[in-house]
């Protein structure tokens, strides 16, 4: 997951991190993430939080080569302010006997 931030208070931020554990749910699956953004005008802002189900996936908990996920993120407050972002993780990097 990697992008821009919202602007807010005349700048946005960079972000960028790889999802983490992984939730199964019955025919999906779902992921946590967590980072921090890039430091501009003096502060960053930290989140984390959970993709949606996995789409374009195949096998029992929608895994595969082509999958992805939707996201929303809201930005902890920093400087009196949030940032916001939704979009798609990047399609998925296959990794020898890894599960989804």
């Amino acid at each position: 997951m990697s992008g821009v931030t919202s602007t807010n208070k005349n700048h946005a931020h960079l972000f960028d991190n790889v999802s983490d554990v992984v939730i199964f749910k019955p025919g999906t699956h779902m992921h946590t993430f967590h980072g921090i953004t890039t430091t501009q005008d003096g502060h960053r802002h930290t989140y984390s939080g959970t993709t949606g189900p996995s789409i374009n996936g195949t096998g029992p908990h929608g895994g595969g080569p082509r999958h992805f996920h939707r996201f929303t993120i809201v930005f902890n407050s920093a400087d009196g302010h949030t940032h916001r972002v939704t979009g798609t993780t990047t399609v998925n990097k296959i990794i020898r006997n890894s599960r989804p």
